[in-house]
């Protein structure tokens, strides 16, 4: 039996908000999270990726992990951990830095053994270069296996990585994947395509849907594939409790996830106050501060998530404005005008918050609708959305990532800046001189086809490029995002 602490999505380094509490946040998290696996004596900590926010986190950050892994260390239990997309480079990275000071384990598709089962990992790859991964991990004679990985995987609603690609072409039969990626602490069961070894008729039920459907038969092997969820809030629509897992792994690799799966929560999570309030046509903030006030007593330096929506007997909002008919004629809608921010982040203050959110949910008056994507919109949400839709190339990425730390744009307008400026050096210079490795940048008008310089072993496929040479290309860029 193998007792492990699975935990992802740390993002130890972040400034929330641009708040320092906010950064500290995040690491009394990691540390809440090492103290568990401490007390509770694992085999080993599991970290599935995204320990850092930034691929260049600076020294604060770094003084966290040191800490906490040398705790881990003294108290002999190994910190095995996969790279995330928020600190995958072009170059190293501190996942191998880690790895060479003997703090932690990088997982590879070698794998790790920890008393009788082997513990594999998959980097995350971006979408257009999995096609080229093949998937192959060595087989170990152990008990049982398990995939540790990155990325969002199907058959969860929003995946685009297919998990029974993966577990058909991989030559070792996995009993359970712990991964990393999505926020939200959840599971699904997914079939391996493979016998049961452990099935009984009795207690079999139906075959799953989609992407769990990979096998004809109920005696076909199905595998929890779990996330562990992040251990602070990176966006304010998050409501769920911020948790890690406590995993048991009994001697024949039967993981049951309702018995085998122990959530536990973080306590050291700051809280969010979440507020919704809705609006008839005419109600402004009168009305929402009289809710505020309704709902909160004190809030003792919380997060305040304020969200106003349209009364639910009015039409629901719409994601664009109704288009006009052939007259010439909008048809009939109930709008709504502007509620301004300040007053209600002012009494936010007043009741004790550490800093208040709002978001705007209504169909509002087309005159407004400009001012209201910048003034209202979900800063954390919209960046993290459209982080990877706005990027060029690989090069463009670390653009956006370089803008963001500089703290000098404004959040609303970061992805729009820096599309902008990359597509600006793409016309001024060959294109290029945007790919990392000089090659000219892969055609990326279908979504499955993979980049030229993908590796095809999954243990290399992140982290292996060359590095970026062409540093003045972007100093030049980043002052442009800067200007």
């Amino acid at each position: 039996m193998v007792r492990l602490l699975h935990t992802s999505d740390t993002h130890l380094g972040y400034r929330q908000y641009h708040l320092d509490e906010r950064r500290r946040d995040f690491a009394e998290a990691f540390a809440e999270v090492v103290s568990a696996g401490i007390q509770q004596d694992v085999d080993a900590v599991v970290h599935a990726g995204d320990l850092f926010h930034t691929s260049r986190p600076d020294i604060t950050p770094l003084q966290t992990v040191l800490t906490e892994l040398q705790r881990l260390q003294d108290a002999d239990i190994p910190f095995l951990l996969i790279v995330g997309n928020h600190e995958r480079t072009h170059d190293r990275n501190w996942v191998e830095l880690l790895q060479e000071i003997g703090l932690a384990t990088r997982l590879d598709a070698a794998g790790t053994r920890v008393a009788d089962t082997t513990i594999y990992g998959l980097d995350h790859v971006p979408p257009g270069q999995r096609d080229r991964l093949d998937y192959h991990f060595e087989a170990a004679e152990t008990d049982s296996a398990i995939l540790v990985g990155h990325g969002l995987f199907k058959p969860f609603g929003h995946g685009d990585w297919s998990t029974q690609r993966i577990l058909a072409k991989s030559p070792v039969d996995f009993d359970l994947m712990l991964v990393g990626d999505d926020h939200g602490a959840d599971y699904r069961l997914v079939s391996s395509g493979r016998p049961d070894s452990n099935f009984d008729s009795a207690d079999s039920d139906s075959t799953p849907e989609g992407d769990q459907a990979t096998a004809t038969s109920p005696s076909s092997k199905r595998i929890p594939l779990s996330y562990a969820g992040s251990t602070e809030r990176t966006m304010a629509d998050q409501r769920d409790p911020r948790t890690y897992s406590l995993v048991t792994v009994p001697p024949n690799g039967a993981v049951d996830p309702e018995e085998h799966i122990d959530r536990r929560v973080i306590e050291s999570a700051r809280e969010f106050v979440y507020v919704d309030v809705p609006l008839h046509r005419g109600e402004g903030i009168e009305t929402v501060e009289q809710t505020i006030r309704e709902k909160v007593d004190s809030l003792d330096d919380s997060v305040l998530k304020v969200t106003l929506m349209a009364a639910e007997e009015e039409p629901p909002v719409s994601d664009s404005l109704p288009e006009a008919d052939d007259d010439g004629d909008a048809p009939d809608r109930v709008v709504h005008e502007r509620v301004p921010v300040g007053p209600i982040e002012n009494l936010g203050t007043e009741l004790g918050a550490l800093v208040t959110r709002v978001s705007d949910r209504r169909d509002l008056l087309e005159d407004e609708r400009d001012y209201q994507a910048v003034e209202f919109a979900d800063v954390d949400a919209a960046v993290e959305e459209r982080r990877e839709d706005i990027i060029i190339t690989e090069t463009a990425d670390l653009f956006l990532e370089m803008a963001m730390n500089t703290d000098q744009t404004a959040d609303s307008n970061i992805t729009d800046k820096a599309q902008e400026t990359v597509t600006t050096v793409l016309e001024r210079e060959s294109p290029d001189a945007l790919h990392v490795d000089g090659s000219a940048a892969p055609d990326t008008s279908s979504e499955g086809e993979a980049a030229d310089t993908a590796d095809e072993s999954v243990s290399t496929a992140v982290g292996g490029g060359d590095k970026v040479d062409n540093e003045e290309l972007l100093e030049n860029a980043l002052e442009e995002i800067n200007d």
